[in-house]
């Protein structure tokens, strides 16, 4: 979600790292795959937030490397599609459609409501299937 290798890894450590901390809140009804995802999505939430605050303070834009789409496979075609999508759309079908998760599952982990989800992954869906169907008659 955070489109940046090196910054992911750092972030899924502070996420192993905090759900180690409050493995005590661990509830037994809950999925603890849901749980720890859900730690994850808003360590990286509060990481956006911060980082807008540092630009907003800064009033320099932080510039981001441009996404280069090349003829390398579908790999990175659907990457750049998926970097397409708006974040809560990315993250319900990340969640949902890359690592498995149930639609209740992922709307525990997002502290989203179902439906919510459920939009998000099917608008999610169509916006990558459009722009894959556009991306390949080009």
């Amino acid at each position: 979600m955070c489109r940046n290798d090196a910054l992911a890894d750092d972030l899924a450590q502070e996420t192993f790292l905090r759900a180690f901390q409050k493995l005590d809140q661990l509830k037994e009804q809950t999925s603890e795959k849901a749980w720890i995802y859900q730690i994850g999505y808003r360590i990286f939430l509060d990481h956006v937030r911060k980082e807008k605050r540092r630009r907003d303070l800064s009033d320099a834009k932080m510039q981001e490397p441009e996404a280069v789409v090349e003829n390398t496979g579908v790999k990175m075609d659907v990457e750049h599609a998926m970097n397409n999508l708006p974040e809560a759309q990315r993250a319900a079908v990340m969640l949902c459609l890359a690592y498995g998760f149930s639609h209740a599952e992922a709307a525990t982990a997002l502290g989203q409501p179902l439906g919510t989800v459920k939009s998000h992954v099917n608008r999610g869906k169509n916006a990558l299937r459009g722009f894959l169907m556009a991306y390949e008659r080009a």
